[in-house]
């Protein structure tokens, strides 16, 4: 090959090798940080809509614990609670996997803590329901303990929203990709 040849097709390669490196550390970094904001988003959204259904049946449970309303009216509310708690959890679950929270402080053991609380107000329920004095005192006891309990995991959840929230709009997308070590 001659040199006219080959001088133009060395830069050409000089030039391109690293046009293309660098493209391509864009795209897959630019890809991993979208990804990161969209798992954040996820979290802050999870934490919100368990937030929100928290406080619907606080309200519920409110009224039960004020004698408002019959145990019976309030079947329904704390079945549907429960089981929305349940694919809240299971979705925590995998959001926790690549969120970045402080240790222990995840969305899936706070939302557990609201299942159980479901779970003793549920109990109460079952107890006044029985209509005996032993029952209904009991009955009453377990639903208030419930009730602040579910008050308290409610918060607990709203924190761990607000601290992932803080963290990704305090952080900005290149130092999360820095702290989780992708880029040097």
């Amino acid at each position: 090959m001659s040199l006219d040849v080959l001088l133009p097709l060395a830069i050409f390669f000089a030039l391109g090798v690293p046009i293309v490196v660098l493209l391509w550390r864009i795209f897959v970094v630019g890809g991993q940080l979208r990804r990161d904001a969209q798992h954040d988003r996820a979290a802050v959204d999870l934490a919100r809509r368990a937030d929100v259904s928290i406080g619907e049946l606080s309200t519920i449970v409110d009224d039960l614990r004020r004698k408002k309303e019959r145990p019976e009216a309030s079947a329904a509310s704390l079945e549907a609670s429960a089981d929305a708690l349940r694919r809240y959890a299971e979705e925590a679950e995998s959001v926790d996997k690549v969120v970045p929270h402080p240790p222990g402080g995840g969305l899936r053991p706070e939302i557990e803590r609201a299942q159980r609380a479901v779970e003793l107000i549920e109990h109460g329920r079952q107890q006044i329901l029985l209509e005996t004095a032993e029952h209904i005192g009991e009955g009453e006891t377990s639903v208030k303990r419930g009730y602040l309990n579910l008050l308290h995991a409610r918060e607990a959840i709203r924190a761990v929203g607000d601290g992932i929230a803080a963290a990704a709009a305090a952080d900005g997308p290149q130092a999360q990709a820095r702290r989780q070590g992708r880029i040097r």
